[in-house]
């Protein structure tokens, strides 16, 4: 299923959330389950099919990675294995040294520069992605894929990068 279609949104990587979020509000309330009380059995499973249908769009519509990944799916590519990412030898070696200074973070200040650090970086994945997806060719969309499973792997971190501060702040 196309979720660009079912909001209504463009089908491309940037999108406006505040919209995402007007459409997935209208779209609850005309298939709340609630509103179907009085209905028959089958059609009150029918609409709690599409109102978990619209719940999932709006999960991967609101979430950056999976809206990219449904995006070149949609485009009949085929996402990258972890195998592409873990080849590139470049970002191994960077995750290898902000890996390190999580290991080594001792202060507030370390953390608070580490999440600086993976925040800019993320969103250089961020504009790279939305560039070749903006491309649009089997190419393009291909390595956009790679760069989000790098996202993936900032993602991660970033929440190492959290939790170990809060224990460390607790």
């Amino acid at each position: 299923m196309n979720y660009f279609a079912l909001f209504e949104l463009p089908e491309q990587f940037d999108i406006d959330i505040d919209v995402l979020n007007q459409r997935f509000r209208a779209l609850q309330s005309l298939t709340h389950p609630d509103r179907f009380a009085g209905a028959s059995e089958q059609e009150k499973r029918m609409y709690m099919q599409k109102n978990a249908q619209i719940n999932d769009a709006y999960y991967i519509l609101s979430d950056q990675i999976s809206r990219g990944e449904h995006l070149i799916e949609l485009r009949d590519t085929q996402l990258p294995g972890e195998q592409e990412t873990i080849g590139d030898t470049a970002f191994l070696m960077e995750q290898m040294e902000l890996r390190e200074e999580l290991a080594s973070a001792n202060s507030a200040a370390a953390y608070e520069q580490l999440s600086r650090t993976i925040s800019d970086m993320t969103a250089d994945y961020v504009d790279r992605v939305n560039l070749l997806l903006t491309q649009n060719t089997q190419q393009a969309n291909h390595e956009a894929g790679v760069e989000l499973s790098k996202m993936k792997f900032m993602r991660k971190l970033a929440i190492e990068t959290k939790e170990s501060a809060r224990k460390m702040l607790d």
